[in-house]
């Protein structure tokens, strides 16, 4: 019983789980779970499987959020250049350059904004997954967790 066993269930079920239901997903890691882990040890497998979930939910909500990333500096960056663009756009002789600072800022700070807000999706998403692999394994085995 391994690390590599234990993602390796874990991304099994996360997988079949965004293709089918979860009912087909859980029958499926419940059937790799006694595969890999055999009758007698199943029950410390869930157990650890149910621990490492638990340190990736807590380093996926904070390492991984996405509003504490480099992509929230570069946001930060991109609407201090929209506004010195703006600012610019009131000047006479400046009023092309801002015009293209502007327009330039806007575009790739959406295109920014729109991956940092897939990312966030994502991660909210395996995170909601994990706790249903949490349930599922508090649901199997409720007096040993």
């Amino acid at each position: 019983m391994t690390t590599n066993t234990i993602d390796d269930a874990i991304e099994r079920y996360v997988s079949e789980r965004k293709k089918s239901e979860r009912k087909i997903a859980e029958s499926k890691f419940l059937n790799y779970t006694y595969l890999v882990s055999g009758e007698s040890d199943t029950a410390a497998f869930m157990r650890r499987v149910r621990s490492l979930i638990r340190y990736y939910i807590d380093y996926l909500t904070v390492l991984e959020n996405p509003l504490r990333g480099p992509q929230t500096a570069w946001l930060g960056l991109m609407a201090l250049v929209f506004s010195f663009g703006i600012y610019m756009l009131t000047d006479d002789e400046l009023r092309v350059a801002g015009i293209f600072i502007t327009s330039g800022t806007l575009v790739n700070g959406i295109s920014l904004g729109r991956s940092v807000i897939d990312k966030w999706v994502d991660i909210a998403v395996t995170i909601a997954l994990y706790r249903e692999i949490i349930e599922i394994i508090d649901n199997t085995l409720p007096a040993e967790c």
